[in-house]
């Protein structure tokens, strides 16, 4: 329990500072690529609004500026915005200016292939390749212009891969935080229940020798002064607490990862068979209806002893709790890949709300009638322990106050 309490914290801790971490990234990386994008669109925005270079682009180059001539944010901006190109088209579809001047060994064959391209997408703007380009509307056709972004689009790649990077290193130092802050957490909690824990166990094994006792000096008694019905409830009594001593010593050592599991395969049909067989009797004397249905020759690598207390507690609680001439049915099936093993009874069953709650140790949903039934309320939760060590899955479904049935897949 402390174990899988430490993976939730872990998990909880884990997961919270992952989400922040890559949520920070996500908002950088988006930035980045915004910023990058929204820097291209006000240049290719720039050469759109002045139609091109109002001078020709090898002045462009040139440090000095006319400037009643020229227009001095547009040269700086061309300065820095790099390689690209503009044509413009006439109503009739035919480009009447070409300016590749900017993009130095680019072939005209080559814009043309961008220029069809940017034309097929039907959209205003956009990106092809390398290239982000931008078509405007103008008195005499359009203007296409097209903005090189290799270099850009390598260092928002490498921004990628470095927070992907970052990402993973992050992530094994927050998973060493989150384990250290984990053990720091449940350690008050891990040290209460060890003590609990031993304090169970201990007193479940001091209790035995009294009990002992007790049951051994009834029957001495028994034997000098014959049948007596003080002695038959005293030792009635003595019987009810050794079995839970016993259930109590077996719900310790399963906290403390202590009890014995033998794997081997079985077959599970017999065992089964044989423990519902064992409560015939008893169904009977209590004027109640039994059917079981366990199909022949289901084998089962586990611990037998184990499997064979599961479907004895299991029959045991729906004999309990059963309704007077009630009925009673075990049923065990192979389904696909799973066992599946089903007790179910009528009777007043549990309310929905408190189906999970049943499996808590001591837990009744009618202390009256757990009173009246004898139950400690421990005996599921020693089921649901065989259940889990076996890897399996135990389920409760029913109508309230009328039937109940417990599922088993192992």
């Amino acid at each position: 329990m402390i174990k899988r309490l430490q993976i939730k914290i872990i998990a909880v801790i884990l997961g919270t500072l992952l989400l922040v971490f890559a949520a920070v990234l996500f908002v950088l990386n988006t930035s980045v690529n915004q910023t990058s994008v929204q820097r291209a669109d006000d240049f290719m925005t720039l050469i759109i609004e002045n139609d091109g270079l109002p001078f020709p682009p090898s002045e462009a180059l040139m440090p000095a500026l006319d400037m009643n001539r020229r227009n001095p944010f547009l040269h700086t901006q061309v300065m820095r915005g790099g390689r690209f190109f503009y044509v413009k088209i006439d109503q009739n579809g035919n480009i009447f200016e070409e300016n590749l001047m900017m993009m130095f060994d680019f072939r005209s064959e080559d814009a043309m292939e961008y220029i069809a391209s940017a034309q097929r997408t039907g959209r205003q703007k956009g990106s092809i390749d390398i290239f982000s380009f931008m078509i405007a509307e103008k008195p005499y056709g359009k203007i296409l212009v097209f903005l090189e972004r290799s270099i850009d689009i390598l260092l928002i790649e490498r921004l990628y891969q470095t927070s992907l990077w970052a990402a993973g290193i992050v992530s094994l130092i927050l998973a060493c935080l989150a384990a250290f802050l984990a053990k720091w957490m449940v350690r008050p909690i891990k040290t209460t229940f060890e003590r609990q824990r031993r304090f169970i166990s201990d007193a479940s094994h001091e209790l035995k020798t009294p009990l002992t006792i007790i049951g051994a000096n009834a029957d001495v008694l028994q034997s000098e002064i014959g049948d007596n019905q003080r002695l038959e409830h005293i030792k009635s009594q003595s019987v009810r607490m050794s079995e839970l001593v016993h259930d109590l010593l077996t719900l310790a050592r399963a906290d403390e990862g202590l009890a014995h599991v033998e794997r081997s395969r079985f077959n599970m049909s017999d065992e089964i068979l044989s423990t519902a067989l064992e409560f015939e009797s008893r169904i009977f004397e209590e004027g109640k209806k039994y059917a079981y249905d366990v199909r022949e020759n289901i084998y089962y690598t586990g611990d037998g002893k184990q499997i064979k207390q599961l479907a004895a507690i299991l029959i045991d609680n729906a004999i309990r709790y059963s309704d007077d001439e009630g009925l009673i049915e075990v049923s065990l099936r192979k389904d696909g890949g799973h066992i599946r093993l089903s007790v179910f009874n009528t009777g007043v069953g549990v309310p929905p709300e408190e189906r999970e709650r049943i499996f808590e140790r001591f837990y009744r949903t009618d202390e009256s009638r757990s009173r009246d039934t004898g139950g400690y309320g421990v005996g599921l939760s020693i089921a649901k322990g065989i259940v889990e060590t076996h890897k399996g899955r135990i389920v409760v479904t029913g109508e309230y106050k009328k039937w109940i049935r417990f599922d088993v897949a192992l």
